[in-house]
């Protein structure tokens, strides 16, 4: 890795306050003040307000994707070696994962060409890591971290967590997976809730054959 202190990429993987208000400039408007920036040397997140102050200062631009970050790997691969990370392309421009992303069920259809070496997720090309946080704890030596299968209070633990990992040594998860488990949990209650219904719900009754007017 290239980044001035390999703290500093971690501290850019785990940072939880992109896009959020800057304490900074809380009298601007909403879109400059938005701390969608990370400064490579301090390691904290910034607002574009606060990049024009010190522009001499390497910063990284985080973008967002379906509620996830994402950065250019054009401007990340300045700093680090993003080798073996699965690519996607959004707006015509190759960008990587910052963080894994649960995957409740299997994909539909055909899988992917490759998983992911941590969290198994399936990949369009064949790559080995599914996002930048994979690739860390890959080398960290993390493997099979299951997300489908993490409980809601491990994930608060987790999120919560000042040290970044659980008691059994899982790496931190984002706060926010905590919400999607629990959305996928409570459909699969409201599914199973419907099909009760649907077999105790009584058959009705056929109605019976019209009668015909008298004739005449």
């Amino acid at each position: 890795m290239a980044f001035s202190a390999e703290a500093s990429l971690h501290a850019f993987v785990g940072c939880n306050s992109f896009f959020e208000p800057c304490p900074a400039h809380a009298g601007a408007p909403a879109r400059d003040a938005a701390l969608n920036y990370f400064d490579v040397g301090r390691g904290a997140s910034l607002c574009s307000l606060c990049v024009a102050a010190q522009p001499l200062s390497p910063v990284l631009q985080v973008r967002r994707s379906s509620y996830h970050d994402v950065v250019k790997m054009a401007d990340i691969s300045r700093y680090a070696e993003i080798s073996g990370i699965q690519p996607y392309t959004i707006n015509s421009s190759k960008v990587i994962f910052l963080r894994r992303r649960p995957q409740p069920r299997p994909p539909k259809g055909a899988v992917g060409a490759s998983l992911c070496t941590v969290c198994s997720r399936h990949l369009q090309d064949v790559s080995h890591f599914c996002s930048l946080q994979c690739k860390l704890d890959g080398q960290a030596g993390v493997k099979h971290v299951n997300l489908r299968r993490l409980a809601p209070s491990a994930v608060a633990a987790n999120s919560s967590g000042s040290s970044g990992r659980s008691s059994t040594g899982a790496p931190e998860t984002p706060s926010h997976l905590e919400s999607l488990w629990q959305l996928d949990v409570a459909a699969a209650a409201s599914d199973s809730d419907c099909m009760a219904d649907s077999h105790a719900q009584p058959a009705k009754r056929r109605k019976g054959c019209p009668l015909r007017a008298p004739t005449l």
